[in-house]
């Protein structure tokens, strides 16, 4: 009889039961531990300060030592030297950049995401964060708690431009979202491929071609070297005054600097924003303040049902794992 996979669930044993009600039929054997990291951690971790990552505990270690599957998010340090017997590893992430350090993005271990899991509720607070700023919500909020009946003009979406930098799962999401609104949708990917929900596509080189026609900008892009600043001074000042800037992918892709200026300055129209350079966002940072800004802690999927979908994911790979199947959402490896 074949040994049973040895398999390290990581701070997600909530949903134990459901893990084991969808693989009670699979040769595996589930060991759940609570190991987990903080956000300073995760942020740091995702601009690549590395150097204090959290170690193992006896108890990771001890299951690291004999596992050949494993799931977590935040994965203690140098885990790929603590498993020598790891073959896959997946993240309950779109992402995989809180990764680093871990050795997995170096090896031969293959690690798989959630792919588009996340993307449906990361378009929906994209969407909270537009209608808050063409809508006015803030002003109204103001306004309200200081009893004052003020009437202001707001802005509809239909007939707008909206420019999405990212075609990805999220991005794709977003251009549907903008379709049933009514909006102009234009793209921005490195492949020419056009999904038919958005109307144009432009090659990385036509970044600020396609700002230039925006009412709405909105940023789904992987945070690495290649988009760190991809928004700076001279693509803001591409944008039109009036037009508002979304940032639901990684704080590096925009100066944040050049942001505050062109924000004080009126180059452009708002700002809402769920990802930050440094995060939690610092007290004194000048984005709180900002005119026309709205900020949200990096919680556009955070959702009451996120772990238990992420847990769900996991478990049907893990069978395609045990079935010689190729894996779903493999990022690396």
């Amino acid at each position: 009889m074949t040994d049973p996979t040895n398999v390290l669930v990581l701070n997600a044993a909530t949903h134990s039961e459901r893990l084991a009600e969808l693989t009670a039929d699979l040769p595996v054997r589930i060991v759940h531990d609570p190991f987990s990291i903080t956000w300073d951690e995760i942020a740091g971790r995702r601009a690549g300060k590395i150097e204090e990552l959290t170690p193992a505990t006896d108890s990771v270690r001890e299951a690291l030592s004999e596992a050949e599957v494993a799931f977590g998010f935040g994965f203690p340090l140098k885990t790929t030297e603590l498993a020598p017997g790891l073959r896959w590893a997946e993240t309950p992430a779109t992402g995989f950049d809180q990764l680093n350090g871990t050795g997995l993005l170096e090896s031969k271990v293959h690690v798989t995401a959630i792919g588009g899991l996340f993307a449906p509720w990361v378009s929906e607070h994209v969407f909270a964060l537009i209608f808050s700023l063409l809508r006015r919500l803030s002003e109204f909020d103001e306004s309200q708690r200081g009893s004052t009946w003020q009437v202001r003009q707001v802005t509809s979406l239909a007939g707008k431009t909206i420019g999405i930098v990212g075609l990805g799962n999220i991005g794709t999401a977003v251009a549907r979202s903008a379709k049933s609104f009514g909006m102009n949708v234009l793209g921005l990917r490195r492949s020419a491929t056009r999904p038919p929900e958005v109307d144009r596509v432009f090659a990385p080189g036509g970044l600020r071609e396609m700002l230039a026609q925006c009412d709405v900008v909105v940023l789904a892009v992987t945070g690495n070297d290649e988009t760190r600043n991809m928004i700076g001074a001279a693509e803001l000042e591409a944008m039109p005054d009036h037009a508002v800037l979304i940032n639901v992918a990684r704080g590096l892709v925009v100066d944040e600097g050049a942001l505050v200026d062109a924000l004080r300055a009126g180059h452009i129209g708002g700002a809402g924003l769920d990802a930050f350079l440094q995060e939690p966002l610092p007290s004194d940072s000048p984005l709180w303040t900002a005119p026309n800004t709205v900020v949200t802690p990096h919680i556009a999927p955070n959702v009451p049902e996120k772990l238990l979908r992420c847990v769900e994911h996991f478990a049907a790979n893990l069978r395609r794992y045990c079935d010689g199947q190729e894996l779903h959402d493999l990022v690396r490896g």
